[in-house]
């Protein structure tokens, strides 16, 4: 409302409530192997599910402690996050390590999306006229599977951060079975991605601190191009980037019992 108030995006032909289907979209569930979230769900009522109680998800605790303000937390929605479509939108940015999808609905049908091919570009999600998120959904993890968020800004709690970073990872002893890593931003377009040439780099390796270490300083340099503003320069976004995926791939390893 405040972007349509300041005449920043174009204002809809219709505003539509849909707080009436809190009872039909607002749910966490396992089923049939995978995960599934109501977009009304709130933080709030992910913080009461498995989310918040099984390692295999431990970095939607990470993202509720540092979401905004707990008012906010009983109030933002999971599909309204997803939808907003921007960097600050840090469950976009968890999900996507979990290769989550979106279920959309419309007066034309159904349709699945993955979350990767969902933003367009900043605000700007693939939603066609009529067409809502009505679900998340990934797989769920196998055991030795875990995940991680890190948020950098100058306050512990705020709506935007300076750099954002997931990750998630499952081993088999101290091998990288498989691992994922995004970012709140990884070019100039200012929408969460994937670090594929860093999770093609750590794939298959014994895990240690130092190839972390090793494997971040060389890696997303030449890969992530970060923006410069009022807030921080681009040389700082990008050094806080490196610190948040090491520190986000080393706390979902800790959790796994290997560092």
């Amino acid at each position: 409302m405040i972007l349509i108030r300041d005449k920043r995006i174009k204002p809809p032909k219709y505003l539509v409530d849909i707080l009436r289907f809190r009872d039909q979209l607002s749910y966490v569930r396992l089923e049939n192997g995978y995960v599934k979230i109501g977009a009304l769900a709130t933080p709030w009522d992910l913080s009461q599910s498995i989310l918040h109680r099984d390692e295999r998800f431990a970095g939607f605790r990470d993202v509720w402690s540092k979401f905004g303000t707990m008012s906010l937390r009983f109030m933002a929605t999971i599909g309204g996050n997803i939808a907003t479509a921007t960097d600050f939108s840090d469950y976009l940015v968890l999900l996507h390590v979990y290769n989550a999808s979106v279920r959309l609905r419309g007066v034309n049908g159904e349709r699945v999306v993955p979350l990767e091919k969902l933003i367009l570009e900043r605000r700007k999600p693939d939603l066609k006229p009529g067409e809502i998120i009505t679900e998340v959904l990934f797989p769920e993890p196998p055991v030795g599977a875990s995940s991680a968020f890190e948020k950098f800004d100058r306050r512990s709690i705020l709506v935007a951060g300076l750099a954002n970073s997931a990750s998630y990872i499952q081993l088999e002893g101290k091998r990288i079975i498989d691992v994922r890593i995004s970012l709140d931003t990884t070019g100039l377009n200012r929408i969460p991605g994937r670090l594929r040439e860093l999770e093609d780099y750590l794939k298959g390796r014994e895990f240690s601190a130092e190839l972390i270490e090793k494997a971040v300083e060389e890696v997303i340099p030449r890969s992530v191009a970060k923006y410069s503003d009022w807030w921080a320069s681009g040389e700082y976004r990008l050094e806080m980037t490196k610190v948040s995926v090491k520190r986000s791939l080393l706390k979902a390893c800790k959790r796994l019992g290997v560092v």
